[in-house]
């Protein structure tokens, strides 16, 4: 004879076995339990926080909502990166990476002018890219930054053996006065597209691709010109 408690007990039992038999679970379950390879998980992650300070500036480098928007937990991030900072100094190597791989494509025929390569080399700092290097810089001051002097060391050493080549006889082309090129044309480049449109307008300048074209050949003027003395 079954009391009233039996009964509630088997009830019990029977709603948990239905929990666990073997029907599918609902799309939503499943969907979640979608399975990664871990760089797949990194690439996810890294994307979306990309898209995010991209979208929002530094305030979108919260662990939180860079996993809510990627569709995953909060210590898969952990799990990958270790901490805020070490997500941040992933993503500022990669922004370094990708300037380095724009940099060295602005350098790769010996055929470019002066002007050209400016063109290039201007054209590497847009389309958020110099936004998200300031940025990053500003979340994790020197974050990454071992990584990017290397970058930078490449470039330079690239440039120098170029300049070298290219030098006429007798020329003296010192490793200082080659790094000095840069920091001036990668300081121009990177201002002018994070403050260029505003600089100009400040001036009573109109914010249009005339006055960054003209900017770009006086600054062109001015290297060669510094490239033919002694």
């Amino acid at each position: 004879m079954l009391s009233s408690a039996g009964s509630d007990g088997l009830k019990l039992r029977y709603t948990d076995n239905n929990v666990n038999s073997n029907f599918p679970p609902p799309a939503a379950s499943r969907a979640k339990r979608l399975r990664r390879t871990p760089e797949e998980a990194r690439r996810l992650i890294l994307e979306t926080a990309q898209a995010l300070v991209a979208n929002t500036g530094p305030g979108g480098l919260k662990l939180q909502d860079i996993a809510n928007a990627a569709g995953i937990s909060h210590p898969l991030i952990l799990h990958h990166f270790g901490s805020r900072e070490g997500l941040v100094r992933e993503l500022t190597r990669e922004a370094a990476a990708e300037l380095r791989d724009k940099l060295l494509a602005a350098m790769a025929s010996s055929e470019y002018s002066v002007e050209q390569q400016l063109d290039r080399v201007f054209d590497a700092f847009r389309d958020g890219l110099a936004q998200r290097l300031a940025w990053l810089a500003t979340v994790e001051p020197g974050g990454g930054a071992e990584g990017t002097r290397m970058i930078m060391r490449d470039i330079a050493d690239k440039l120098h053996e170029r300049r070298i080549a290219a030098a006429p006889p007798r020329a003296a082309i010192t490793r200082d006065d080659t790094d000095a090129l840069i920091h001036l044309v990668a300081t121009a480049a990177f201002g002018d597209a994070l403050f260029g449109a505003q600089l100009h307008r400040s001036a009573g300048l109109p914010a249009t691709s005339e006055t960054d074209r003209r900017f770009r050949l006086w600054l062109a003027g001015l290297i060669r010109a510094h490239s033919t003395q002694g």
